[in-house]
């Protein structure tokens, strides 16, 4: 909790101005907040102060008062943050009336005034939770709690109060009321009724009506809980003393050590009525039996327990009669509230209570438990409780936590298992009345509210997820769920949440993805991959990729914003590629069955784009042990990588795992950079309307099992319409084709039949791109060799040097069964080749060996070989003397620094040995 007004200047104005008045003030210890975010007093009692924010800081107190403004000076030069207390009485002229929310006193002081006279226009300041300092001029009202009512304390002659404005430990600060400051008015006479009002003796809150509340309530006869549930609820206790006493009960032992037993079975008898209300008496007295007898002592024999337990009952029965008439009481009154208060008004309804605990008025009263002693223990300052229940599709329990803070409720959606534990203490950052000496309490007050009225809570479903639910019947988009409703519990990715928000004109937004459309199929299959993202999962397809490189300026980042435009902001969603594997992972967790936009422009590492495709196919994280020694949750995926770069994907090294569900092309989609211009800059402004829209549709026509099974045979029929160069490119390219049709269907308007047609026109054309990249971007085992003996004929000093630092490779001592030599290409030069000649290497080294022009070593293509000292892992080939005689005679007339390489016999050696 934070404070709301934090310059120290403030209180030291303030102070000065009453002085001013005529108003004796001195400095009290004020409240600071705690490493857990509570606020505790300065003072060196610390968090274990009582009057934290109320005691005076001067030797002797509210003597030292003072309108000297040199000394008040001294005091805040001192002390900057100080309260500001003000003596009352005789001294400063005036006397103030005390009405504590938390007690009742404001709605009784506002009862009192109804009933004998309203208070006259006089000088009022606000305090913390609702309640109010009246000021009167003085008439020798005494200094004494509970004076005039319970909860409506006075100060006059040796008393004081605690002005604005200071900080009260709840965080909040003292304030004047609009119109009632000392410069908008004066202290007013007290009235008559005040003046002559006598001390009330103060125990339990009495019903506001004045009338005893008459019990109906019975013990069960019949248990309405099994006895595996009885210890079970038992056993959950903050209490130790309970504790241990119910692991007595369990094991038979003495329910007490010998002694006097009168309270300590009083309170542990009231501990299991409140705590299950369902058990009957036969039940507890049977449970209880073997302990009680374990005692031995005369004076607490069963027929005693008994006894126990019906008064027990008789006071459960009491208070829970109580508790609804009071709930009763409260809605008819209404807004109670003296005028000058702004809190709205709360439903008393939807501050459910718990057995054994009190929240009279959600507005004004914290919680209060009470005690074995008939009285009242202060459990929260201010209400707080469980309003609604629900699972995730993990079956995580969740529940919605409400409490009431600075005149507004609040609340906090958060795994049970956070309530139940310390965590529940990160709630008191956002205000709720927790602290660290209080949470144990309120667990066991949340605890029992939740099983008292669990079957009046609402149930949610909790969506921790984006995409579709397991049973298809909703699809979260950001914080919106499509379909049957729940809750979004999305921590941490407000950003990603942000940009999933639809904003400008519907048909803008239309106009503007339907000019990129219409440029070319390499667009418009680009512009229904953003449909296709949603069908991944009701065709049952895994991950897939598609891949435009080319030279820049020529729209293809345009086209990807198009794609992602669907769903939300454009610029919120892309992903750039210069991003470790985990963090891309994390981003395709997020963009579950949505469309990921990957641009590889910003790459700089080496590798990432062989792993991109890789890891967009495997739809699965791996599982990374903690610092526990658990595993990690695993963050799963099915989505459609639109990825753009001015390299191929395909064809490096380690994307070969991913070929088939990969659709690549060379192209220019839009061809037109003022085109482009316009899209990102329309798209930034109008977004997130067409895919919202299309799940709809496909929640209404295709996601029932009979419509379904229609959509998968469709499906299967574009397949065998299209041409690439594996079956299952085919599958992803009808993927693209049949969200093409859906959209132009079901976003367009457009007929059905003329959709199908100019899908599939589309489809096929942009299939023959993928085929055409697919062919050039092929290379044999035999052009591959050409290609790198053609490397090694162009960079032959590197391979016959006698420097062999930093070298690309070396001619080995070596030679095949016909007397070829061998040269040896370090792995790290190999690999920049195959990028070079976009071939794979393992692959093409696999099928060299199969001929005999790769050497082998134990089964593994590479070898180490020994450079300089170092051991250096590298492929060694057979090196065609010809074609690199050839060659390297070819370049001589240009290169002067190619030589010749040596026949066989001739490999230099040097200082290198294999």
């Amino acid at each position: 909790m934070k404070a709301a007004d934090s310059n120290p200047t403030h209180n030291l104005e303030a102070a000065l101005e009453y002085a001013g008045r005529g108003w004796h003030v001195f400095p009290c210890f004020e409240p600071t907040p705690s490493p857990e975010g509570a606020f505790i007093c300065t003072c060196p009692r610390g968090d274990s102060c009582t009057q934290a924010g109320k005691h005076p800081r001067t030797l002797n107190g509210v003597k030292d008062a003072t309108t000297d403004a040199a000394q008040i000076r001294a005091w805040w030069e001192r002390w900057p943050l100080a309260n500001v207390a003000i003596a009352t009485g005789a001294r400063s002229g005036i006397d103030v009336v005390d009405a504590d929310s938390k007690a009742d006193g404001v709605e009784t002081l506002a009862k009192l005034e109804e009933e004998r006279g309203e208070l006259p226009p006089t000088v009022i300041a606000r305090t913390s939770g609702g309640g109010c300092h009246v000021y009167f001029r003085h008439t020798g009202l005494v200094s004494k709690a509970a004076s005039i009512a319970p909860g409506i304390d006075t100060r006059g002659n040796g008393g004081y109060v605690i002005a604005p404005p200071s900080l009260h430990r709840t965080g909040e600060r003292y304030s004047w009321v609009e119109g009632a400051s000392p410069s908008q008015a004066a202290p007013a006479d007290a009235p008559e009724w005040i003046r002559d009002a006598a001390q009330a003796k103060r125990t339990r809150p009495t019903p506001v009506d004045g009338t005893p509340a008459e019990s109906t309530w019975q013990a069960p006869t019949q248990d309405g809980l099994t006895e595996d549930q009885l210890w079970k609820r038992w056993h959950h206790t903050g209490d130790p003393k309970h504790a241990a006493a119910v692991e007595r009960v369990k094991k038979g032992q003495p329910l007490f050590p010998s002694g006097a037993h009168d309270d300590n079975i009083w309170a542990f008898l009231s501990y299991l009525r409140f705590k299950t209300p369902e058990a009957s008496d036969e039940t507890l007295l049977r449970l209880l039996a073997p302990s009680i007898a374990a005692m031995a002592c005369t004076d607490h024999d069963a027929a005693h327990v008994e006894e126990c337990l019906r008064r027990v009952n008789a006071q459960y029965g009491e208070s829970l009669t109580q508790w609804e008439k009071d709930a009763a009481l409260f809605r008819g009154l209404g807004h109670s509230r003296p005028s000058t208060e702004a809190t709205p008004t709360l439903d008393v309804d939807a501050w459910m209570t718990a057995p054994g605990y009190a929240i009279h008025d959600g507005q004004a009263l914290g919680i209060f438990k009470y005690t074995d002693k008939d009285k009242l223990a202060t459990v929260a300052a201010a209400p707080i409780n469980i309003t609604e229940t629900g699972e995730d599709e993990h079956e995580t329990c969740y529940v919605t936590v409400r409490w009431l803070y600075g005149g507004r409720v609040r609340t906090e959606t958060m795994p049970r298992a956070k309530v139940s534990g310390n965590e529940i203490l990160e709630l008191s950052g956002r205000g709720a009345p927790i602290t660290s000496s209080n949470s144990k309490k309120v667990q066991d007050f949340l605890q029992a509210q939740e099983q008292h009225n669990h079957a009046r809570l609402p149930r949610v479903r909790i969506f921790t997820q984006s995409g579709w639910s397991h049973d298809m019947r909703s699809f979260v988009v950001g914080r919106q769920v499509i379909g049957e409703p729940g809750r979004v519990i999305m921590p941490g990715e407000a950003a990603f949440l942000d940009a999933l928000v639809s904003r400008g004109s519907e048909d803008e937004h239309l106009r503007l993805t339907l000019a990129v459309r219409d440029r070319s199929p390499i667009a418009e299959m680009a512009w229904a991959a953003g449909f296709a993202a949603p069908l991944l999962r009701l065709l049952e397809l895994r991950s897939m990729c598609l891949s435009i490189w080319g030279a820049s300026g020529t729209g293809k980042s345009a086209v990807q914003a198009t794609t992602t435009s669907l769903w939300g902001r454009p610029s919120g969603l892309k992903v750039s590629g210069d991003v470790s594997s985990a963090a891309l992972q994390g981003e395709l967790s997020r963009h579950r069955d949505l469309p990921t936009w990957i641009d590889d422009t910003q790459v700089t590492r080496e590798g990432m784009t062989n792993l991109m495709a890789y890891i967009v196919g495997t739809e699965t994280s791996g599982a990374r042990a903690t610092q526990t020694g658990e595993l990690r949750a695993r963050k799963t995926w099915r989505s459609l990588a639109f990825i753009s770069g001015e390299k191929p994907l395909l064809q490096i090294g380690g994307a070969a795992g991913a070929k088939n569900r990969t659709l690549e092309v060379c192209a220019q989609p839009l061809g037109d950079a003022v085109l482009a211009t316009l899209t990102h800059q329309g798209l930034e402004r109008h977004h997130g309307h067409a895919g919202p829209t299309f799940i709809r549709a496909l929640m209404e026509h295709y996601t029932s099992r009979e419509r379904l099974d229609d959509l998968r045979t469709l499906y299967r029929q574009l397949s065998a319409q299209l041409v690439t160069e594996t079956t299952e490119q085919a599958r992803y390219a009808a993927l693209l084709v049949l969200a093409d049709r859906l959209a132009r269907v079901h976003i367009c308007g457009e007929d059905d039949a003329r959709a199908q047609v100019a899908a599939l026109e589309a489809g096929q054309a942009f299939c023959a791109a993928v085929l055409k990249e697919s062919r050039e971007t092929r290379t044999t085992a035999d052009a591959a060799y050409d290609f790198i003996m053609s490397y090694v004929a162009a960079n032959w000093a590197g391979f016959s040097g006698a420097l062999a630092f930093k070298r690309p490779g070396l001619v080995m001592g070596e030679s095949d069964s016909s007397g070829r030599s061998l040269v040896a290409i370090f792995q790290t030069t190999m690999h920049d080749i195959a990028r070079e000649g976009r071939f794979d290497t393992r692959q093409v080294m696999t099928e060299l060996a199969e001929k005999g022009l790769v050497f082998k070593e134990e089964g593994h293509l590479t070898r180490k070989v020994s450079v300089e000292g170092k051991r250096v892992r590298a492929y060694c080939l057979v090196l065609d003397d010809e074609k690199v005689c050839t060659e390297n005679v070819s370049r001589a007339s240009n290169t002067p620094r190619f030589h010749a390489p040596p026949a066989p016999h001739q490999s230099r050696m040097g200082s290198v040995n294999s």
